[in-house]
């Protein structure tokens, strides 16, 4: 650093600041060149071998932006395929086959049928692999007749293209890659073995990530990771069996033994079309870029990551620079509806990100006077609150007079018989009640038979025994609140035709998803947590029990064997401990929704959860990212965290 100080001291204040003017002028002669030839600015050769259906309306978006950035694109179709929209955009070389447009609308409606045929594990799987194998076969045959047409190979190898991109499910472009040696990108949803994470050497354990036609999820018991296992090994079989002839072929080919890795994993950079918020958890490679929106009707760029005040944007702009305050922007992809809309547009996000320079600070005045004297311009949402009695209310009560406050238009639904949620208390929001078959007398006997079980000094086995019993019948009091509800045809009408924009509710009995699903509103759960892991379970967050210490027992996160043994026996027993406690919830649903859906099921539909914790007071543990903890939220007073 000093001899590089030195160097430009000389350079500046020595004997050769004479030239400096010198250079900035030639400098200033290279850009006007520069600027004057643009033919010395040109693209890329791309040939691009894509895959005919839904593959290709997903690729074409791609292919005519890249034409319309400079590039030259080759677009190689067969002869006979389904209808292809092609553009001037890019140039089409297609190539004969000997296959009919019938062939293939026979092969492709067997695949369909068998998909839509419900058949159980593992029927499902060989009638699916039978009819992948077959369309497979079908298709291939196309990629066989180009090896074939010398005419066109000679053609992609006078070409010189610079690069291939390509769909790889049916690998003809991936051979044609090896055979013309040209770096090949993958654009792509992925392989049916799960070849998109192996190939690149992306750690995948079978414990953790559930294989195709397992129907399982990322939290699975010991049986359910044993037949996890064995599919695993079934895989590579699978894929060598689906791809048997594109391995012969491309060992004709390329005059060597290839196996199905060697044709997949020099693959320079995979373009994977899903997000990697809504995929189980893993480890990925740098070469591997999620484009999941890039099929979005309507695109807008996201927020820069950055930790902002949006009371005070332009002071947290200065503050939230470091890179220690990264906030991850994907914590709101889960949101299907807005829980908040501001201003129209994102007028917001352009104040937001401006430089603070003195024309940045004009810019800044100006649209601030504009959005003061325009306050049409700023919108409130309807949201529909569905609460739960009791303290979970006093919780949430602050949060609704504050969404109130900030513009939005709040329902609050409550049974005519409650605690604290008086309709003809003074309130700045819209309370809509509901009748219930049971009296003020009633709710108070049963909620003191609640708290003196929870009071009662007793062994830890009567008091888990009744505690459970308790707790079954106070919530068969909120299960009929909840079937009231939905049963009162008007109120519900009216729900249907008010147009909420989301539902917010403490989702602990379950009324409020109900609610939601019903009226096909996303939701926003506002709770402190379930029973039974639910919470982890329904978000598909890890809970080992290893390391989670479960209900009633008193472990920390560092147990000694014994403890671990007890607290996985406790974790098989959760199931059958909950199953009373929401079962009237799945038959209330069934009958709601004519379909049998369980709790996990209904809570897992969750746009959004608050936890009305600190995630630096519980156990350590995975969580995604729309899971905001919120533990001071019910603070008097509130003070900000010290940044660090």
């Amino acid at each position: 650093n000093l001899q590089a100080t030195t160097c430009r001291r000389n350079l500046f204040h020595g004997p050769y600041s004479n030239h400096s003017n010198m250079a900035l002028r030639l400098r200033c002669v290279w850009i006007s060149i520069l600027l004057l030839l643009p033919s010395l600015l040109d693209g890329g050769k791309l040939l691009v071998v894509p895959m005919v259906g839904s593959h290709w309306l997903s690729m074409q978006e791609v292919v005519e932006e890249l034409s319309e950035r400079g590039h030259e694109v080759v677009v190689l179709v067969p002869e006979v395929s389904w209808q292809m929209e092609m553009t001037q955009a890019y140039k089409v070389v297609t190539y004969p086959v000997r296959q009919t447009l019938e062939e293939l609308d026979n092969a492709f409606r067997e695949y369909v049928a068998v998909h839509l045929t419900q058949k159980p594990f593992p029927l499902n799987a060989l009638a699916m692999y039978k009819a992948s194998v077959h369309v497979f076969s079908t298709f291939f045959g196309q990629c066989n007749d180009l090896f074939h047409s010398q005419e066109t190979l000679s053609f992609l190898n006078q070409s010189s293209f610079d690069a291939i991109l390509t769909d790889p499910a049916f690998m003809c472009g991936a051979i044609l890659a090896h055979h013309l040696s040209l770096p090949f990108v993958f654009f792509m949803r992925g392989f049916g073995c799960n070849l998109h994470f192996a190939a690149p050497q992306c750690p995948s354990p079978p414990s953790y990530i559930p294989r195709l036609f397992s129907f399982n999820s990322d939290h699975m018991n010991f049986f359910q990771r044993v037949e996890n296992a064995l599919i695993l090994l079934l895989e590579l079989e699978y894929c060598n069996g689906f791809y048997g002839e594109a391995l012969k072929l491309s060992s004709e080919v390329l005059q060597r033994d290839v196996s199905l890795m060697d044709l997949v994993n020099s693959a320079a950079v995979w373009l994977l079309r899903f997000d990697f918020v809504f995929e189980y958890v893993r480890p990925v490679m740098p070469n591997m870029v999620f484009v999941g929106g890039i099929n979005c009707a309507k695109k807008k760029p996201l927020p820069k990551p950055t930790g902002v005040d949006i009371e005070n944007p332009i002071e947290s702009r200065v503050e939230n620079t470091s890179s220690s305050n990264f906030q991850p922007i994907n914590s709101l992809l889960c949101l299907h509806g807005p829980l908040y809309k501001g201003l129209r547009g994102s007028l917001r996000s352009r104040t937001l990100w401006f430089t603070l320079t003195k024309m940045a600070l004009f810019y800044r005045g100006t649209w601030i006077l504009l959005l003061t004297l325009s306050l049409i311009l700023a919108e409130g949402g309807k949201i529909l609150v569905v609460p739960q009695d009791g303290s979970h209310w006093l919780s949430m009560r602050p949060v609704v007079e504050k969404l109130q406050q900030k513009g939005h238009e709040v329902v609050v639904v409550v049974p005519s018989t409650n605690l604290y949620m008086k309709s003809k208390e003074p309130q700045n929001y819209t309370v809509k009640v509901y009748p219930v078959p049971y009296t003020d007398k009633y709710l108070g006997e049963m909620l003191k038979a609640l708290v003196n079980a929870h009071f009662i000094e007793q062994s830890g086995l009567n008091f888990v025994f009744t505690s459970y019993q308790s707790t079954i019948e106070i919530t068969s009091i909120f299960f009929t609140n909840c079937k009231s509800l939905l049963q009162n045809k008007e109120l519900m009408q009216y729900l249907k035709e008010s147009k909420f924009d989301v539902v917010f509710t403490d989702p602990i009995l379950m009324c409020g998803p109900l609610v939601a699903e019903y009226l096909s509103v996303p939701a926003v759960y506002f709770l402190r947590g379930f029973p039974c892991g639910m919470d982890s379970a329904a978000t598909q967050c890890p809970s080992p029990p290893s390391y989670v210490p479960r209900l009633f027992l008193d472990n920390s996160d560092s147990m000694m064997f014994s403890q671990r043994v007890k607290n996985m026996l406790v974790s098989l027993l959760e199931l059958f401990y909950c199953k009373p406690i929401y079962h009237n919830f799945e038959e209330l649903a069934y009958e709601v929704f004519k379909k049998k859906v369980t709790v996990t099921e209904l809570l897992s539909r969750g746009s959004f959860w608050l936890m009305r914790y600190d995630f630096v007071f519980e156990f350590p543990r995975p969580v995604m990212p729309n899971m905001a903890f919120i533990g001071g939220i019910n603070c008097v007073q509130k003070k900000k965290l010290s940044q660090v």
